[in-house]
């Protein structure tokens, strides 16, 4: 008897098995073929569900920003936190280090600096940064209310930060050196952040 299953949970399971896979034999080497055989169902189904591999890829690292945005849509909406404790919890949600981040994390992180990605990593990316600006504005605008921030243009400062942070933070073979360029990364961002938001209120203890 043919297995039925509802679209949503059939999208899951594939996604769930190329991402397995990725992390077994490397997206490179993943074929489609692999995917259909790991889930147990036919080309055709596959293909109903995705368009090809870079599909798949791409709604993986989509879940993972997802999730990611959902964070700080939690941090930017809180009621109990003042703007600069958003901005800290902000750095401290987005920042990628191996205590951080999850084993498929990592492998979606290297799959995506693949040459062949690039396109779609800058199609992620803008997205990111749409959804970002909307919520490091609304921090902004609450600490020109708590009078700890100077702020002429609150959206056009967050989005000029939130590209920089995000591209930048996209450069893996900045996340993937050692510790001291990436804390200088870190650092230049955090004074970056403090001179545009016309505050030295972040970081100082």
């Amino acid at each position: 008897m043919r297995d039925v299953k509802e679209p949503e949970i059939r999208r899951a399971e594939i996604m769930a098995a190329a991402m397995q896979l990725f992390m077994e034999k490397g997206y490179i080497h993943t074929t489609t073929q692999d995917i259909v055989d790991k889930v147990n169902i036919s080309r055709g189904l596959l293909y109903y569900h995705f368009k090809n591999k870079e599909d798949i890829l791409y709604c993986l690292v989509e879940q993972y920003s997802d999730k990611l945005l959902k964070d700080i849509y939690t941090i930017a909406y809180a009621k109990d936190k003042t703007a600069v404790e958003k901005i800290r919890a902000f750095i401290g949600a987005t920042i990628i280090s191996s205590e951080n981040i999850s084993e498929e994390g990592i492998e979606l992180q290297k799959t995506v600096d693949l040459e062949e990605n690039r396109y779609m990593m800058d199609k992620l990316s803008h997205k990111l940064v749409e959804k970002l600006t909307i919520y490091f504005e609304k921090i902004i605008n609450q600490g020109i209310t708590e009078k700890v921030f100077f702020v002429k243009y609150p959206v056009e400062t967050a989005e000029f930060l939130m590209t920089a942070y995000v591209f930048v933070s996209n450069n893996i073979s900045i996340k993937y050196s050692k510790k001291e360029p990436v804390d200088d990364y870190l650092n230049a961002f955090k004074v970056m952040l403090e001179q545009s938001l016309n505050t030295k209120k972040l970081f100082s203890n």
